[in-house]
């Protein structure tokens, strides 16, 4: 298991909320070079706005990888979904997903769904809703799959969304979908929140889990406050996981502080 942290990409608003690296992204690289990051995963709201290429050849210059792009901006900076009740919207949102996912395809990582497949509403059915994010993410994942990228996506707390929550309603989804590079990222914080039980959920979500977010059960620095990471690390042993534990923390006290203190009580428990 390679451990990774989240760094916003140039064109992500600066906020407080967001939970990963601000800044000036090369400086950041370093830092977490220096920390032993394996890689990073890139927070990122438009790819079209960015020197894609420039990026790319920065990270794998330090010898670190591109595990995923998270379009969490997508929807937080734009307010874009796939179940906005106007099909522009809409139509914005795919053509939005389908640039992160080139981005992805150059950086040979993979693109994840988070609260930019939207919500249920006053304006629709939940039925509507339902068939409406089923449509939408069949289409970006087709044309993912044309590019070779998988599409990972994110069970999200109640406290965000009111539309897939737990891990179990996310592994229902997949099925729904039903499309070979539809799979699942899961966070240790949403499911510490939604789920019966972290370890339980993970030993159901074998075959479908690649890509897992690390944090505390306050999303803070690890080890300060009582998530049981010993039992989360030995199950993904357990259960043959081999991909990218990335950190997505909030920036406290600040983000240097945050990702250094993360990645040594990790490598403690990982060994």
């Amino acid at each position: 298991m390679k451990i990774h942290y989240q760094v916003a990409t140039p064109e992500v608003t600066y906020s407080e909320g967001v939970t990963s690296m601000q800044g000036d992204i090369y400086e950041n690289i370093d830092k977490l070079k220096s920390y032993g990051y394996d890689g990073v995963e890139l927070m990122t709201r438009d790819s079209n706005l960015i020197n894609r290429k420039k990026i790319i050849e920065y990270i794998t210059g330090k010898g670190m990888n591109i595990s995923l792009i998270c379009s969490g901006e997508v929807y937080g900076g734009d307010g874009l979904t796939l179940t906005d009740p106007s099909q522009t919207v809409r139509e914005k949102t795919i053509k939005r997903l389908e640039a992160l996912t080139d981005f992805a395809h150059e950086a040979s990582a993979n693109l994840n769904i988070g609260r930019v497949r939207g919500f249920y509403c006053s304006e629709l059915t939940k039925e509507e809703t339902d068939m409406l994010a089923v449509e939408n993410i069949r289409r970006v994942c087709d044309y993912a799959e044309k590019k070779g990228v998988r599409v990972l996506m994110e069970p999200v707390t109640r406290l965000q969304t009111n539309f897939i929550n737990s891990t179990q309603e996310g592994i229902e989804f997949c099925k729904k979908v039903d499309r070979e590079n539809f799979k699942l990222m899961l966070d240790i914080y949403h499911m510490n929140i939604e789920d019966e039980c972290i370890v339980k959920s993970f030993r159901e979500a074998k075959g479908y889990v690649e890509h897992i977010h690390m944090a505390e059960n306050n999303r803070r620095i690890l080890g300060s406050c009582g998530m049981n990471l010993d039992s989360v690390i030995a199950t993904l042993r357990e259960i043959d996981y081999s991909h990218a534990l990335s950190m997505e923390i909030f920036q406290i006290p600040n983000q240097d502080e945050a990702a250094k203190k993360s990645i040594e009580h990790l490598r403690q428990i990982i060994g």
